[in-house]
């Protein structure tokens, strides 16, 4: 492949993301689909490449890994829920960050959004950076 192909390829990846892992009680499912649909319109408006949520299928450990569900203590009644947010480089989440100041309309969203995760847990949260040595 070529330099030129190369850093065109490079252009339409993903460098960062920033996940979200969190648990909520499963009576509040469709609730929280809501919400992450006026998430995915708000960030998406503001800049993000992708936002993407998932919801945990399986709860059985694998050989020697714990299954996330017990490293949260997610009980039997609760969903467990990650969120991906995807951006081109540690610029990009700046931008997206700026582009997000003075905009009111988050606030109510994270509000309910608090009020719809299981009441006591905390929502779990990292950046990363891609490692090009691997890709």
């Amino acid at each position: 492949m070529s330099n030129l192909d190369n850093s065109a390829n490079q252009k339409g990846s993903q460098a960062q993301v920033a996940i979200f892992l969190y648990r909520s009680p499963k009576k509040n499912h469709d609730a929280l689909v809501k919400i992450n649909k006026h998430s995915h319109d708000f960030f998406m408006k503001h800049g993000v490449s992708k936002f993407e949520v998932f919801n945990l299928n399986s709860r059985e450990n694998m050989m020697d890994f714990v299954n996330l569900s017990k490293t949260i203590s997610a009980n039997d009644d609760e969903d467990v829920w990650l969120e991906i947010q995807s951006y081109r480089d540690a610029k990009h989440v700046q931008e997206f960050m700026k582009a997000m100041e003075g905009d009111k309309s988050g606030d109510e969203m994270y509000k309910d959004f608090m009020e719809l995760i299981t009441p006591g847990s905390i929502v779990t949260f990292g950046d990363f950076s891609k490692l090009e040595q691997i890709s």
